[in-house]
């Protein structure tokens, strides 16, 4: 049997995966820094990734074939795991921003470029997973493989960023798209995807070792994704776009952002890993059910008057 340690299982995406790999049958370890009540997980450890004694601790208690990484976004994080795994498959949970600005172009994992010289002290998300993906292109001797999602929603998604629009949706009032971008290919994907494409990227008779996978809907823009809240609803989509330059903050957490890529292109995925992405309609369906019962409320919606404000005046 397979033995997966999944650093960030507790997490949103995390969580799912965790989900996954037992359903597959492989013995699953979630780990993160604080402690969890019994019963959360089959199995759970406790340490701190950033201390290179407790990662050493914990690999050699566990022993796991495979070590399935949400959690990093450090290079230097990355270098003491291929210091310190010996296992057979060293899996790291990326994001579609390392991508650059493709105008409008579907992102292929070709598109990513490594990065040159050394990394900075300081580094924001993106710059991480980019620089972490660095380290690993130049680790030629270490067994890993990338997962690249894109934007994730699903319940409990800690971002709340597709609460903002269910909540605008069920206002009935207008929501500002761009308009260059909103009916194109956005880079979204659901968390149960998202979970299914890591357990099968962390399966081990599958030829995977120095490869990057995309994950993701196909063909969903954020038209699609408004439009599909609408009708589950039951009630109209108003949507109202306006220049990308003009549109507010968290407005549309989305975007797209007309420079960057029109979402993923997943053939590689869908080949290689037989990942298939799912309905539009089933993700909003269980993402609706969780809104229902919590009712978040997403930051931006505080500026919601002006939002209507300005489609008033627009």
């Amino acid at each position: 049997m397979t033995r997966a340690l999944v650093i960030g299982g507790a997490g949103f995406v995390g969580t799912a995966a965790c989900k996954e790999l037992m359903r597959r049958g492989v013995e699953t370890i979630a780990a993160g820094r604080k402690e969890r009540p019994y019963g959360t997980f089959t199995s759970y450890v406790a340490f701190d990734r950033t201390d290179e004694d407790e990662l050493r601790s914990a690999l050699d208690s566990v022993r796991p074939d495979v070590l399935l990484d949400l959690a990093c976004y450090r290079p230097d994080e990355v270098s003491v795991v291929a210091r310190n795994f010996s296992g057979e498959r060293y899996v790291f949970v990326s994001t579609g921003a390392v991508y650059p600005n493709l105008d409008g172009k579907p992102a292929r994992e070709e598109d990513f470029v490594s990065l040159e010289g050394e990394p900075p002290e300081s580094l924001d998300y993106a710059d991480g997973k980019r620089w972490c993906e660095t380290v690993l292109a130049r680790t030629r001797d270490f067994p890993w493989t990338v997962v690249r999602p894109p934007a994730v929603f699903g319940p409990a998604d800690h971002t709340l960023r597709i609460a903002a629009y269910i909540q605008r949706v069920a206002d009935g009032g207008p929501l500002l798209v761009p308009s260059e971008s909103y009916e194109r290919q956005a880079g979204l994907a659901w968390v149960k995807d998202i979970g299914f494409a890591c357990a099968l990227a962390c399966d081990t008779r599958k030829d995977t070792t120095h490869k990057a996978y995309n994950a993701a809907f196909a063909g969903v823009s954020v038209r699609d994704l408004i439009e599909g809240i609408a009708s589950a609803l039951g009630v109209p989509a108003r949507l109202h776009p306006i220049p990308f330059a003009e549109l507010p903050a968290d407005a549309s957490p989305y975007g797209p952002d007309p420079g960057r890529s029109a979402g993923h292109v997943i053939d590689k995925a869908k080949r290689e890993l037989g990942f298939e992405p799912s309905a539009l309609e089933d993700a909003l369906a269980e993402t609706l059910a969780w809104y229902r019962v919590a009712h978040p409320s997403h930051p931006g919606y505080a500026n919601r008057q002006a939002e209507l404000a300005l489609a008033g005046a627009a």
